[in-house]
């Protein structure tokens, strides 16, 4: 039978001498720092199955007995409760630190997913409650593989085991890479199973994946097109590929009779300047609800984004469908992946009092909320870009871990994974896909990418 937490609480409160309905005394305690300050510093992410163990700090607290100078107050002793995602206590060992005044928690986490700590100080120090997340191993590839190329900043990969690396194409580590684009600056790349779409050098080109070649089977000069300006997302298929920039929804179309073609484009953005939400600053996502309908996501302000549908007109153009509204999102993007996006939600007072991570999927033509995280226990995400492609949201761990979120329909609640902690340290140099988790050395000469496969998909 579960414990429920507010009763569990109510008993520390009593035993830390903490009452609602307690008589004034003469002496009021003042916590010197404020209480979310006095958690243990460092992000609450531990692998499961693996013995925990942690300092909860607790602020230092002054007694005001109406005299000249308030007295110093610390706790000398302090127990613990801690609650798995389902609310079946746990057993936990509390030591005393006697030298640091703190206590010392140690236990064996058996489930994935939030737990949840209450720790009682006395005499003085009252109660201090925080999550605690525990989360599964890497499930993908033990060992990655190391392409001799610096860290790519837009990585894809064939259905035939082609990387696409910064518009180098390259089969395995050993093969001579081949150079997609002759500019200075990589071309756009775009994959489907084993179509990949080039956007650069002044032109569209659509190449298969032979398992032994890229054989080319369509090329379009953009410069009888209207301007492809900055790429903010993609969407590809086998035969059309979507092209939002900052301003107008551009769509390609590789017919029946193997040429490609540009309808009109479409101008998607408002008038009004647009939010940017991404560390390369982009400021729209494209999400596929169906074969003739596109959803984009643009921030509507600080905390809240939208998604607006597009449907597919009978000359070739995506063209907003008035009759349907927006669906408000609340958060900003964080994350992209095949008919999902991932948000970040601040804290909004009481009424929200930790970040949340949203998971939306594509359902019924609109982005439904599928699972979610509440991001106590220090959670931050990890600053990434999103304008090179898909892209799953992070987290910094202990032990240089870097963990994931998981969804487990029908289960509301997202869990953690940690990737392989393998990669150098830096943070900034780490990027995760749906398919893989890579990082990496970005020196031109010598730099190479070291990439982690998932070796199954996950919803």
């Amino acid at each position: 039978m579960k414990t429920p937490l507010p009763l569990a609480l109510a008993g520390l409160l009593a035993y830390a001498g903490c009452s609602g309905d307690s008589p004034h005394t003469p002496c009021s305690e003042n916590v010197a720092v404020p209480p979310e300050a006095v958690q243990r510093s460092g992000t609450l992410v531990f692998p499961v199955d693996s013995v925990v163990e942690f300092r909860v700090n607790v602020a230092e607290l002054t007694q005001d007995c109406d005299t000249d100078a308030p007295i110093p107050q610390w706790p000398t002793s302090a127990t613990a409760q801690v609650f798995d995602p389902e609310g079946l206590p746990i057993p936990v060992e509390v030591t005393w630190d006697v030298m640091n005044a703190v206590p010392r928690l140690t236990f064996t986490p058996s489930a994935v997913g939030r737990h949840h700590a209450l720790v009682a100080f006395t005499p003085v120090g009252g109660i201090r409650q925080f999550g605690i997340h525990m989360a599964s191993p890497w499930s993908g590839a033990p060992t990655p593989v190391t392409l001799p190329l610096p860290r790519c900043a837009q990585l894809d990969r064939t259905s035939r085991g082609l990387w696409l690396c910064d518009g180098v194409a390259l089969r395995d580590p050993a093969a001579a890479p081949l150079r997609l684009g002759s500019a200075t600056t990589p071309p756009d790349v775009a994959v489907w199973g084993n179509v990949v779409w080039v956007l650069g050098d002044g032109r569209l080109r659509r190449y298969v994946d032979t398992g032994t070649e890229l054989e080319l089977t369509g090329s379009l000069l953009l410069s009888t097109t209207e301007a492809v300006k900055v790429i903010q997302s993609r969407l590809a298929s086998e035969n059309e590929l979507v092209v939002m920039d900052n301003q107008t929804l551009h769509r390609f179309v590789f017919t029946n009779t193997g040429v490609l073609e540009a309808p009109p484009p479409t101008r998607w953005a408002p008038t009004s300047p647009l939010l940017t939400f991404s560390v390369d600053n982009a400021v729209g996502l494209l999400v596929r609800t169906s074969p003739d309908q596109v959803l984009t996501v643009s921030m509507t302000a600080a905390n809240d984004s939208e998604a607006c549908p597009y449907s597919l007109q009978s000359n070739g153009s995506y063209a907003r469908a008035t009759a349907t509204p927006c669906t408000p999102l609340r958060g900003r993007p964080v994350g992209l992946e095949e008919g999902v996006v991932w948000t970040h939600a601040e804290v909004r007072s009481q009424v929200a009092p930790s970040p949340v991570l949203r998971r939306w999927e594509a359902a019924e033509g609109r982005l439904v909320e599928q699972a979610s995280l509440v991001m106590d226990g220090r959670l931050t995400v990890l600053p990434t870009p999103l304008r090179t492609g898909l892209t799953v949201p992070s987290f910094p761990a202990e032990l240089d871990h870097v963990a994931v979120p998981r969804s487990s329909p029908p289960r509301p609640t997202l869990t953690l994974e940690l990737v392989p902690s393998t990669l150098l340290r830096t943070r900034e140099n780490r990027l995760t896909h749906p398919g893989f988790h890579w990082g990496g050395d970005s020196r031109p000469a010598t730099g190479t990418t070291i990439v982690y496969e998932q070796t199954r998909p996950h919803p």
